[in-house]
């Protein structure tokens, strides 16, 4: 019995092995186990009986929409010279020149899966169908229609009711979320993945070119085909600031009584501009009394000039500018500690505590982001007294048309 066993092993130990190599490859300057090599993902694709494996080479890849049948699996992030399974780089790991990205050119889908698409940078896909909700406008990147899709990055993509023109395609000149905005216009991309504990990381290949200020961090970017509009958050202040003491109904800023509402409230800049125009007239009309607030919310973010040289550029956020920032704190976070040094893991950006809006509710509050008790309940929009100290994030919005 123990000759049977030792026969057995070694065989199970080969087939493992025999499985982990590729049925075709795709640029390879190696030969992997007898696999024939293509210079397409299409040409390798072609013809193939399911099951199937194939390995991907770094590089990038502009073809027609790319359909993984069920049954194949098609695997990215291999080096050229790459002979095992192991040798591959995870997308999130790796530099661009190590990824296999796949690019719609913003023409097509990029990739619709029936089987399994792993590792590969998805980018510039775009699908439009005038009927809402309709499948052929889904999935501007990739359409997974019973397949698996695993360790991709999948990002500028689009999905459209309109056709793909100059005025609709955003390309490469709209950030990202977790973009690095820079005084200059210039647009620093980080990569974000998750690291063995499941906590987002940031790396900026080559970090801060020396020539290049940051601004602040794209934290939302406006989802109009034509509005070329994004967020830029800075850094959380280190001190409290308060609305404004005495409570009052400012002037110019309408009042919301349900969180939707304050919710979908992006008028930060509008607010500010009129708490600039209504604070400092009440302060001069009652300039004798000596207990009212003279170190406000506002006033913080007029004289907030980090970088040197944006004094005016930034906003008190509204009800809607700060919750979509908490929506992406996580990633605000990396990319402040990893790449920029704002903060360190011990001095988190976004503390537990209470964070001040422009947005009012009535007389006596405001719409102000709460995080107490995150991530247990209590968190969120909600309403809070105009006297009570909070944290300010300064915000500004910027646009840039195509070139």
């Amino acid at each position: 019995m123990k000759k049977k066993y030792l026969f057995i092993v070694p065989c199970l130990f080969a087939l493992l092995l025999h499985a982990q190599l590729p049925d075709r490859t795709v640029n390879f300057s190696i030969t992997v186990g007898g696999a024939v090599n293509y210079t397409t993902i299409t040409d390798a694709l072609y013809g193939l009986s399911s099951p199937a494996t194939i390995w991907v080479a770094a590089g990038l890849y502009k073809e027609d929409e790319i359909v993984v049948p069920a049954g194949i699996v098609l695997i990215g992030g291999f080096p050229e010279y790459a002979e095992t399974y192991e040798q591959r780089i995870y997308p999130g790991n790796a530099i661009s020149s190590q990824q296999s990205i796949l690019d719609g050119d913003y023409a097509h889908r990029v990739a619709t899966v029936y089987g399994t698409l792993d590792g590969f940078v998805i980018t510039k896909g775009y699908v439009f169908d005038s009927i809402a909700n309709s499948i052929n406008g889904a999935g501007g990147g990739v359409l997974i229609d019973g397949g698996t899709v695993k360790n991709c990055i999948i990002h500028n993509n689009v999905a459209s009711e309109v056709t793909p023109s100059p005025a609709t395609i955003p390309g490469t000149f709209v950030a990202s979320i977790g973009d690095i905005y820079c005084t200059d216009g210039t647009i620093l991309q980080p990569l974000y993945s998750l690291n063995q504990q499941g906590k987002i990381v940031a790396t900026l290949e080559g970090g801060i070119p020396a020539d290049k200020v940051p601004q602040g961090i794209v934290f939302y970017v406006d989802p109009s085909p034509t509005s070329n509009t994004f967020y830029v958050m800075a850094k959380v202040s280190t001190v409290k600031k308060i609305f404004f003491n005495p409570t009052f109904d400012v002037p110019g800023i309408p009042n919301y009584a349900l969180s939707n509402d304050a919710r979908a409230d992006f008028n930060g800049r509008a607010q500010t501009d009129s708490l600039n125009a209504y604070i400092p007239r009440w302060i001069a009309q009652n300039g004798g009394n000596p207990w009212y607030n003279h170190d406000y919310a506002t006033k913080y973010v007029n004289e907030y000039n980090i970088p040197v040289g944006t004094t005016g550029q930034w906003h008190l956020p509204s009800g809607g500018e700060l919750y979509k920032m908490w929506e992406v704190f996580p990633q605000m976070e990396a990319c402040a500690r990893d790449v920029l040094g704002w903060t360190t893991a011990q001095t988190p950006m976004f503390k537990k505590d209470f964070y001040v809006s422009s947005t009012e509710y009535d007389n006596d509050e405001i719409w102000a982001l709460t995080t107490y008790s995150y991530p247990w309940g209590g968190w969120g929009l909600d309403k809070g007294n105009k006297t009570t100290p909070g944290y300010v994030v300064p915000i500004t919005v910027k646009s840039q048309n195509q070139d």
